[in-house]
């Protein structure tokens, strides 16, 4: 299964996005009256954070998915935003074609990072920006290793048959990015924790199936009768009184210049 149900994505994973791009935003120095490429742009959080963030700048949205890209379309309102299908390891455009370069929270599901990033490459202009940001899904993420955790209590096989591959830290992503040719490079971390008003808010969106791993914890939550969302709610630390909690979130981020 890949990634389906595009406002079902939305509420799971797109107000997580949505709190991050303002920071990333910052970090990749997007100035107004720039044409901005947003590779990967799925349900198009990062697009019209883009597009908000100045009077002239544009975007471009680019992704495989055509479903999303509608929905990605629908959700900008704005003449300054256009998307089209392709895929990040061979961009549908000219070499410069684009001011910047960015992918959010994406890097982690292209086939081939490294042909991602020189690709991204390829269509900015000289000393342009490509920036990208990802998760640290190994340390960083608990509103997701709390849902694998559950599910591997209840159904190991199943859990574990989702491939749990490598991701990159901070060091490997700077180093990625000086492999693919890109120079004067930057790193960051970022910091934010998601405010939930209650367990429902938080665990509703997940049995939207909109991603594997949701889709997968869903699948294992009905086959147990719900004793996975019952051990969910054990397993999160500092609920309030009122129901409410916050999850923290580790994110990051790399940024480089175009070669000339």
């Amino acid at each position: 299964m890949s990634y389906a149900n595009p406002a079902g994505y939305e509420r799971f994973m797109g107000r997580w996005s949505a709190l991050l791009a303002p920071a990333f935003l910052r970090f990749a120095q997007v100035q107004d009256d720039q044409h901005v490429l947003d590779v990967g742009c799925g349900t198009g959080v990062m697009s019209r954070a883009i597009i908000s963030s100045g009077a002239t700048v544009r975007v471009t949205g680019v992704d495989p998915s055509a479903e999303y890209l509608a929905f990605a379309a629908r959700g900008a309102r704005a003449d300054r935003a256009r998307f089209e299908v392709g895929s990040a390891e061979a961009l549908p455009f000219a070499a410069g074609a684009f001011d910047a370069a960015l992918a959010l929270l994406v890097l982690q599901d292209f086939d081939e990072p490294a042909r991602a990033v020189r690709e991204m490459a390829r269509v900015t202009c000289p000393e342009g920006i490509v920036a990208a940001c990802i998760w640290d899904f190994e340390h960083g993420l608990p509103m997701l290793s709390l849902l694998r955790q559950a599910a591997e209590a209840l159904a190991p096989d199943e859990a574990q048959s989702r491939s749990r591959r490598h991701h990159a830290g901070l060091e490997e992503l700077g180093a990625l990015w000086k492999e693919c040719g890109l120079h004067d490079v930057v790193t960051e971390t970022f910091e934010i924790g998601m405010a939930f008003a209650s367990f429902e808010d938080y665990w509703q969106p997940v049995l939207g199936r909109s991603t594997p791993t949701s889709a997968m914890v869903a699948r294992v939550d009905k086959q147990t009768g719900g004793a996975l969302a019952r051990l969910l709610r054990e397993k999160i630390a500092g609920m309030q009184p009122d129901g409410s909690l916050v999850l923290p979130a580790r994110a990051f981020a790399v940024r480089g210049l175009a070669r000339r």
